[in-house]
């Protein structure tokens, strides 16, 4: 399960989500679809049958209604999950911090 790092913070607005990444002094503004990935993954609990605090489901959630292909959603999902992961968007509380080594 994935959570937003500790010095990032969003809010929700009606045009989508919000991100402010502290550490790069950067505002990210997410589109409709962006944000509901990024809602489904820090949310705990169910809604419309999507398991929330990961991407279950979302492919199809957003992809049927609009006549695109699950599996090509479900690439795209995974790559900007993967993508926030590397920029230190979100990060996985169960697994223990890399040690770091000081030369003294």
């Amino acid at each position: 399960m994935l959570t937003p790092a500790g010095h990032i913070h969003y809010a929700t607005d009606e045009h989508g989500i919000v991100l402010l990444d502290v550490r790069a002094a950067k505002w990210s503004m997410l589109s409709p679809d962006v944000s509901r990935i990024w809602q489904a993954i820090v949310t705990n609990g169910t809604t419309n049958g999507t398991t929330n605090g990961t991407t279950n489901g979302l492919a199809d959630e957003l992809a049927i209604p609009t006549g695109r292909d699950p599996h090509a959603v479900r690439q795209g999902i995974d790559n900007l999950v993967n993508q926030w992961k590397r920029d230190g968007l979100l990060v996985d509380p169960t697994r223990a911090p890399r040690r770091r080594w000081w030369k003294r």
